[in-house]
């Protein structure tokens, strides 16, 4: 039992330490130094877990190789970025001089590697103006900055963009969620020297050295202490650096006991998950209330979205593991939200429709009833939901249950499509460590704590009915008439907001 105490602890401290950019991140950063005989650039890339996963499976590497293996490809890694380096002086193209790396590794989400190269490279040249750009990952996101500063015997005439170093060399992101991070890629720079002219002197010409570096000059790479990366606030429910999860995976023996309380975990950090923004929870309760589910419909769609997630989870695992040479698996994100959210759109579309023509009177059908000891046909009124017999008796035409099994698939599906990034962090991070079985079982229990918020929700929706007024109020009122339809219109107008978020054409917060 002496294991179980950790569970709160874990589950209300571990999103102090989950990287502030996100799992797929590739950040950047470049300060860029004038001085009187030239510019001093030093060039570094923050990699969080997923990039720095990929990158050690291309160099046929893990966490545990030898740290002497890793400096080696991490130089020769520093010097093919480099040239992904556009820079020009006074129009012309330069290629910049590599003079030394230095690399920072350090544990993130799942106990998995983030990875921090940093490039020191040099450029000869007179005091003139420098145009810059960074051409390596343009797609991926994350925090890109730029910082110009004037050094020994200069001073800089015009610089774009202008602006202090806010992350400290990627070692220290800013704290506030609702700040945007720059998304700097390219600089200008116009500089003057501060110093006395010399007098002219005869120099030869220092070669630059070759771009594949020799076995004598790995030895020289410098290698920086690891410093890790400044934590960030996390979202509820994410897998992060040292919680339960992450020690359970590396723990050598695991017993009956930590075995359940990683699967308690598990369960709870996807229903904490499932309680922060998104995720359908307004479609759900908005699609049972307007096509009269009922609690078996709830409970469907519970396990509808935890096979859905573990599915598409794995399917995004088998992308990074093999295919990410050829598609970013970051990329795959925009077009399984844009799938499901179209999908809400024709699930609320079809839903509008039905209860529309239901609510002006179409869907309603002439017929008899028999009332036991009474009979007669339907000459009395009617309205689009409900007739009264005259004796009091008031009866519904809304049909219980008129739910259809494809659109509650569709909707079950959507709700488990897009996968957490923290769900395929403990994938991989078990892929990695050799212990497979145990990754997808903390996964299907991720999932399956996602989809009970999601049932528990529906079912909360379901049963609030009987806190309303008596049936016989609430069917002939204007407001039960139209409440499905208004249903249906807010699973519309979600599934459009999901659609156009997925698609880069609404951002959130983008004024902030």
């Amino acid at each position: 039992m002496k294991h179980y105490w950790v569970l709160p602890v874990f589950l209300a401290t571990g999103a102090l330490w989950a990287h502030p950019m996100g799992n797929f991140s590739v950040s950047h950063y470049s300060r860029i130094e004038v001085n009187g005989r030239g510019v001093e650039i030093r060039y570094v890339l923050d990699l969080a877990e997923i990039p720095t996963f990929q990158l050690l499976q291309q160099w046929k590497l893990d966490a545990a190789s030898p740290r002497e293996e890793v400096e080696r490809q991490a130089t020769a890694q520093a010097r093919e970025w480099s040239r992904g380096l556009k820079i020009e002086m006074g129009g012309r193209a330069v290629t910049p001089r590599f003079e030394r790396a230095s690399m920072a590794m350090d544990k993130g989400a799942g106990g998995m590697a983030i990875l921090r190269v940093t490039a020191e490279l040099h450029v000869d040249s007179a005091p003139g103006s420098l145009n810059y750009e960074d051409a390596n990952f343009p797609d991926r996101a994350g925090w890109k900055e730029i910082v110009i500063a004037a050094g020994k015997n200069a001073a800089v005439d015009q610089a774009t963009p202008a602006g202090t170093d806010r992350s400290q060399a990627l070692t220290a992101y800013p704290q506030d969620p609702l700040a945007a991070p720059p998304q700097d890629l390219r600089a200008t720079v116009a500089w003057h020297s501060t110093a006395p002219a010399p007098a002219p002197v005869v120099t030869e010409q220092r070669a630059a050295p070759p771009l594949v570096s020799p076995p004598a000059e790995a030895a020289a790479t410098q290698v920086a202490p690891q410093v890790a990366t400044q934590p960030g606030q996390a979202a509820p429910g994410m897998v992060v650096r040292g919680d339960y999860l992450s020690r359970l995976l590396h723990q050598g023996e695991i017993g009956w006991g930590m075995m359940v309380a990683g699967l308690v975990v598990a369960f709870g950090l996807g229903a904490i998950h499932a309680l922060s923004p998104g995720h359908g929870k307004t479609i759900v309760a908005a699609y049972l209330v307007g096509s009269r589910g009922t609690p078996k419909h709830a409970l469907f769609l519970g396990g509808m979205v935890t096979f859905t997630h573990t599915i598409s989870v794995f399917f995004l695992g088998l992308t990074t593991l093999f295919l990410s040479r050829y598609v970013l698996p970051e990329k795959i994100y925009p077009v399984l939200g844009a799938i499901s959210g179209l999908s809400i759109v024709w699930i609320g579309g079809m839903l509008f429709y039905k209860r529309m023509r239901l609510a002006l009177g179409y869907g309603v059908q002439h017929h008899h009833h028999d009332h036991d000891d009474h009979h007669h046909d339907h000459g009395h009124s009617h309205g689009a939901f409900t007739h009264d017999h005259g004796d009091g008796h008031v009866h519904s035409h809304a049909p219980e249950g008129d739910i259809s099994m494809g659109g509650l698939i569709a909707l079950g599906a959507s709700g488990g499509l897009v996968p957490c990034p923290s769900a395929l962090v403990l994938l991989l991070s078990a892929v990695a460590l050799g212990r497979i079985a145990l990754g997808l079982t903390l996964l299907v229990a991720f999932s399956a704590g996602l989809a009970v918020v999601l049932s528990s929700i529906g079912l909360v929706v379901l049963y609030a009915k009987h806190l309303l007024p008596d049936s016989k109020k609430r069917a002939t009122s204007l407001a039960f008439r139209y409440l499905p339809v208004a249903s249906a219109a807010i699973i519309v107008c979600a599934g459009i907001i999901m659609t156009g978020v997925a698609l880069g054409v609404i951002r959130p917060f983008a004024g902030v």
